[in-house]
């Protein structure tokens, strides 16, 4: 049996392995096409197809329009869509599933291949943006089933002759903590930085960075200030934050430095969300899992096609009180040092998000849905 995955962000393919890793070894053959980026979510483990681009706006450039599109057509986004269009196409009447990871525009292209698609939609739901009448023919024409990221949004699918469940929420089946504690105290408070895992997280650092400064400055050195990073990014990335800045990247204490702020950088980002008092976060998928966890997230917009505030505001909606949505970074130093004093509003704002996030175990009904269709 073969199957296909397609997905389109760094946090859809992280939950693509997810859901591939609860299918039996040996038993089914896999290919997966991430739409955005390179696929580093992917880990290596599975066959990916090409081809496969980085762009300047790191996928968003319809979100933002303008400079971010103008970049993206000028790099090649034309041809480059014809050409994934070519490579799904080639795939007709080879596959026996296929699984989509992303919007609707994900579910078009992984229906090019022509098989029937597993739908799991990751961008829209009841709580932030609900699914626009062409959206819900295509899912409704293109689909076999739709696992949906909350019941609310289940249900709405339902009434319009979907066949849409809700087994829980895949992003939190993503998180795996592995025990560090990155040699902070039980019992210091811990700022985490999730900047996003596109090109825009040099200047989005940059600017968490001078917040953290500002923090640092009323808290001292009671708290501690540690970032996650995507696998995509290595020690120049940190270098050219640092350069930007003004300040020291060490890379043998894997800290960055910017005046009274010293940041711990680590690759473990379950364990930094596990171990976090309140996130500051610029990302999509990585502001959502820290919500789910019942950590309080503030947020303001950033300076590239991303994280705008349009789509913070979209966030906003879908987390509710969970997320602090500021203007800036000096707003945002001053939302961190009020949750940091108030113990009370942590709690709420953190059963806020793990309410609207929903509990893990979606991965594996997923697989288990896949492995009955397909008669594994």
């Amino acid at each position: 049996m073969r199957l296909l995955v397609v997905s389109n962000g760094y946090g859809e393919d992280l939950m693509a392995r997810e859901i591939l890793s609860h299918l039996p070894k040996g038993r089914l053959s896999v290919v997966a096409y991430p739409l955005v980026g390179l696929g580093e979510g992917y880990g290596g483990e599975v066959e990916l197809l090409e081809p496969r681009r980085l762009f300047p706006s790191g996928g968003f450039a319809f979100r933002s329009w303008g400079k971010a599109l103008v970049e993206d057509l000028r790099a090649g986004l034309v041809g480059f869509w014809r050409e994934q269009l070519r490579t799904l196409r080639r795939l007709k009447g080879s596959l026996d599933l296929t699984i989509s990871i992303g919007d609707a525009y994900c579910l078009f292209m992984a229906a090019q291949a022509r098989a029937p698609v597993v739908f799991v939609p990751t961008a829209k739901s009841e709580y932030n943006e609900r699914h626009r009448w062409f959206e819900i023919l295509l899912i409704r024409r293109l689909s076999e089933i739709v696992f949906t990221r909350d019941e609310p949004t289940a249900k709405v699918l339902r009434a319009h002759g979907i066949n849409a469940r809700f087994v829980g929420n895949v992003m939190m089946d993503c998180l795996h903590i592995s025990g560090e504690d990155f040699g902070i105290p039980p019992g210091q408070p811990v700022v985490v930085l999730l900047p996003g895992s596109r090109e825009e997280a040099k200047r989005n650092l940059a600017l968490m960075a001078r917040a953290c400064d500002l923090l640092a400055r009323v808290h001292g050195d009671t708290v501690a200030f540690l970032c996650p990073l995507a696998p995509s990014f290595r020690d120049e990335f940190l270098h050219d934050v640092a350069k930007a800045l003004g300040g020291e990247w060490n890379s043998t204490s894997r800290r960055l430095t910017f005046k009274e702020a010293e940041i711990q950088i680590t690759r473990k980002f379950a364990d930094a969300l596990h171990r976090a008092t309140v996130v500051l976060g610029m990302a999509g998928t990585a502001n959502e899992q820290a919500a789910g966890l019942g950590k309080p997230v503030v947020a303001f917009p950033g300076p590239g096609p991303q994280f705008t505030r349009g789509f913070l505001h979209l966030q906003h909606r879908l987390l509710g009180e969970a997320l602090v949505p500021v203007r800036n970074w000096k707003e945002a130093a001053e939302a961190l040092s009020r949750l940091l004093h108030d113990e009370g509003e942590r709690r709420r704002r953190g059963e806020a998000g793990r309410e609207r996030m929903g509990g893990p175990g979606g991965a594996a009904q997923i697989a288990a849905y896949v492995v009955q269709r397909l008669g594994l």
